[in-house]
């Protein structure tokens, strides 16, 4: 997501603002880590699926306090590898325009 932005934004200072506002803060509070997906409204439990780090914290959930293996997370694992290959893939596109 990172590079994206670094490929969509003009300035260093504007990749950094926006990667706080669309990265940091929603993975912090919707992400399970800090709280539990279950209690949120139903509404705000739908927004999570589309953030990465909510998968991410499963699969450090499974694997250090369950102890379970990634075959059991394989879900998670394969979501994730296909949210980074699509955004590597948008972000290789825009760099090569960028640099067009």
């Amino acid at each position: 997501w990172g590079i994206l932005l670094s490929a969509v934004t003009r300035s260093q200072l504007l990749a950094y603002q926006l990667s706080l506002l669309s990265s940091f803060l929603p993975a912090f509070l919707l992400s399970g880590f800090v709280y539990s997906i279950d209690n949120m409204p139903l509404v705000i439990q739908q927004v999570t699926r589309i953030i990465p780090a909510r998968y991410f914290v499963t699969i450090l959930q499974g694997v250090f306090i369950k102890g379970t293996g990634l075959e059991v997370l394989w879900t998670e694992v394969m979501f994730l590898l296909i949210y980074a290959a699509l955004v590597f893939t948008v972000a290789v596109r825009k760099m090569r325009q960028k640099m067009a």
